[in-house]
């Protein structure tokens, strides 16, 4: 069976790098790591990721709600937001005007993690099938 494909989308290398070992020792492919949603819009197409996992707040021109926006639309592949920020208006927002199948607080344990990435892949695949 082969392994989970998982690009994850955060700007601060310490979390990033954290969460890899973390998914990494939970059996995930990490396939890219991206500082930027506008990288990452570039490369999603030629990675076919499983599943993203993206800060709702990034640095750069784009926040990862108005990425997920456009991953919603051009791509279809489920959306788990990381975010350190439990602002109840930031949340409300990127659950209101984006598709997403999870949220993970800062900082993320390995075992919520799991299951956040479990129960996102098993909705997107029972939505899929009843299409």
């Amino acid at each position: 069976m082969s392994k989970t494909r998982v690009i994850l989308i955060e700007d601060d290398s310490i979390t990033a790098f954290a969460i890899r070992k973390m998914l990494e020792n939970l059996g995930y492919a990490v396939i890219e790591i991206f500082t930027s949603a506008e990288d990452a819009l570039d490369m999603i197409p030629s990675l076919t990721p499983d599943i993203i996992i993206m800060d709702i707040t990034l640095r750069g021109e784009m926040n990862g709600i108005e990425a997920a926006g456009i991953i919603n639309k051009d791509h279809g592949t489920p959306i788990i937001y990381l975010t350190g920020n439990t602002n109840y208006d930031t949340i409300h927002k990127a659950r209101e005007t984006t598709k997403s199948y999870g949220y993970l607080l800062k900082p993320v344990r390995g075992i919520d993690l799991h299951w956040t990435i479990n129960t996102a892949l098993k909705r997107h695949q029972l939505e899929n099938s009843c299409l």
